[in-house]
């Protein structure tokens, strides 16, 4: 037998084979307790309804049969981001396909950078009030927020990839964040390579 007969034949190419949705768990949340709820996505139920009448418009795939809802899809997002699995692990969690979990984190992600990021994280228009609550809370004086860095693991890039080794040898970007005294972010960058020196990015 050819070997094109045997992977092409004619039979597949005129009985197509039906696709097969499996059965979608994790979202009846029925099932599932605050605690559990909050365990598996890292957010409340609340938060996350916030988030999905926020970016939900953007999530919207009407075109496909079986199509995720925008909250499903902010859930497995949510999933993987909190756990940080591969993408088969999330995607048999949640009865879909591996290459779905790679689209979804990628619109997820993008629409709340878009629509969400630029609303919630920047500087308060009073920053005296910051320096109070400040001293209130540690009788330091002045303080306009706290400052740390952190240094986030990434793959191997393709170019200039001797500048992503950080310290520890792992490659890196060196992501800085700025907060107030309520924990609410007022500045996140995550422009610089994980060999970026942590002065050098305050300085930048």
């Amino acid at each position: 037998m050819d070997i094109n007969e045997l992977y092409f034949s004619d039979n597949e190419e005129n009985n197509p084979q039906p696709r097969v949705y499996r059965p979608r768990v994790n979202f009846d949340e029925r099932f599932i307790s605050d605690f559990q709820f909050r365990e598996k996505f890292r957010l409340r139920r609340a938060e996350a309804e916030f988030i999905v009448e926020k970016i939900g418009q953007n999530l919207i795939n009407s075109e496909k049969n079986m199509a995720l809802t925008p909250r499903q899809q902010l859930l497995v997002a949510l999933h993987w981001l909190g756990c940080g699995s591969p993408y088969h692990c999330v995607a048999d969690m949640h009865g879909i396909g591996k290459s779905t979990v790679c689209r979804i984190v990628r619109r997820v992600v993008d629409s709340t950078i878009e629509i969400m990021f630029q609303d919630i994280v920047h500087w308060p228009d009073n920053t005296d009030d910051i320096a109070q609550e400040f001293l209130r809370i540690g009788g330091f004086p002045s303080v306009a927020g706290c400052v740390d860095g952190t240094l986030i693991k990434i793959d191997s890039p393709n170019i200039n990839e001797e500048q992503f080794v950080d310290r520890h040898g792992n490659h890196s970007l060196n992501c800085m964040v700025i907060c107030g005294p309520d924990y609410s972010f007022y500045f996140i960058s995550s422009r610089c390579p994980g060999s970026t020196h942590d002065a050098r990015v305050l300085r930048r």
